[in-house]
């Protein structure tokens, strides 16, 4: 079995890292894109966490050595070389455009959380307590948005959770990276209502699409 970590552009060499279960890391490239694998020789019977630690270090090994990395999802695999290269083939185009997108890029996750304020004297009835809660809801929702729209002006893209508290991940260009972890600072600072937690840089696990 082939498993398969990420695919890479411009890739000056691999990382000196072993990959899952200690294998060695090989690359296999078609045309201007690399794949970057190792072999496994029967069923994987390791930690299932170990063995998701080990993917994860490549990957950001790769991030340093790559202009573009790809990752793929934990666990993909193929039967031999010749299956590895005809989905590659197949994919080709996709993971061609998705190397453009993050060319150069690492992700940025950042997560706002308002802490549960005690119910209010004020909040007679669980009507107005609801009416209350809205309105701190509705004035979390707007402070977040101006943070989450400073961020986007600052980044190539964004992918932003679709329920829950505020949690969004940026695709942002290396030279903009310190400018983006600043404006989080910032609004830190002037927030200390709020929980901010920014993560990374990390590879662009969010951006690559069908692709990866």
């Amino acid at each position: 079995m082939i498993r398969v970590y990420a695919f890479a552009s411009q890739l000056e060499r691999l990382p000196d890292l072993s990959g899952v279960g200690g294998a060695p890391l090989e690359a296999r490239a078609l045309e201007d894109v690399t794949a970057v694998v190792s072999r496994e020789v029967g069923p994987r019977t390791g930690d299932p966490r170990e063995d998701a630690v080990a993917h994860g270090l490549v990957v950001e090994g790769l991030t340093v050595l790559a202009r573009a990395v790809l990752p793929v999802r934990f666990g993909e695999r193929f039967a031999d070389d010749s299956t590895l290269a005809r989905e590659l083939q197949s994919r080709l185009g996709g993971i061609r455009r998705a190397l453009v997108r993050v060319s150069g890029c690492v992700e940025i996750g950042v997560r706002v959380a308002a802490a549960t304020p005690p119910r209010s004297a004020v909040a007679a009835t669980g009507t107005d307590y609801m009416h209350e809660r809205l309105a701190r809801l509705a004035e979390h929702d707007a402070i977040t948005y101006e943070l989450h729209e400073r961020l986007e002006d600052l980044s190539r893209a964004s992918v932003q959770a679709s329920h829950g508290a505020f949690e969004a991940a940026y695709l942002v260009e290396r030279s903009q990276l310190d400018v983006v972890q600043a404006a989080v600072r910032r609004f830190a600072a002037s927030h200390p209502e709020l929980t901010v937690v920014s993560t990374g840089p990390w590879a662009p696990y969010s951006f690559g699409g069908d692709a990866s």
